[in-house]
């Protein structure tokens, strides 16, 4: 009996069809640009339930950026990839010095969503805080002395001309928004 058990066993798994379906090959850091060396081709069981993305679909992965931590072996998707983030005609990209507590506290990554707010005063806490720019594109992140961090955010020109003249007189904050 044990025999005709292992032997259905074996049969159901050459039978079950395999495809191809691109995975991670080393991690990939959340805001990392994927190159084609952290992408590699593996067979994996067919259900038309599981959103994949098949082996021959490379080109949408490479150059883009990860939106999330991708451990070795993770089956890619569409929904863990963005578009890296481009400057075109009529965005600007301004430069932010931030201290902590001014930024989310698990970071900040290229590709991630920020409204830039500036803080109503101390003075006037019945205010409201004024977005400066809102839905604006995190485009760079630097790690400075002492858990500041220089922030580039890509906004329409005109959202990233006002943010530049409203850091100077400080109180920014990003505020991090579904993309």
């Amino acid at each position: 009996m044990a025999v005709f058990a292992l032997g259905a066993v074996l049969w159901h798994l050459s039978a079950v069809e395999k495809v191809p379906a691109l995975v991670v090959a080393s991690s990939v850091e959340r805001g990392e640009v994927i190159d084609a060396s952290d992408v590699r081709v593996a067979y994996v069981s067919s259900d038309d339930a599981l959103a994949r993305l098949d082996g021959s679909q490379i080109d949408r992965v490479v150059g883009r950026v990860a939106l999330v931590d991708l451990a070795e072996g993770t089956l890619l998707t569409t929904s863990v990839i963005a578009d890296a983030a481009t400057v075109q005609d009529g965005d600007g990209v301004v430069g932010l010095s931030l201290d902590p507590g001014a930024y989310p506290a698990r970071g900040l990554a290229p590709g991630d969503r920020v409204n830039v707010v500036r803080s109503a005063d101390v003075a006037d806490l019945d205010a409201d805080p004024a977005v400066i720019a809102g839905n604006a594109t995190v485009f760079a992140v630097d790690e400075l002395a002492s858990d500041r961090l220089l922030v580039s955010v890509l906004a329409p020109e005109a959202d990233a001309e006002a943010v530049a003249a409203a850091a100077s007189a400080g109180g920014l904050r990003l505020v991090l928004v579904s993309p």
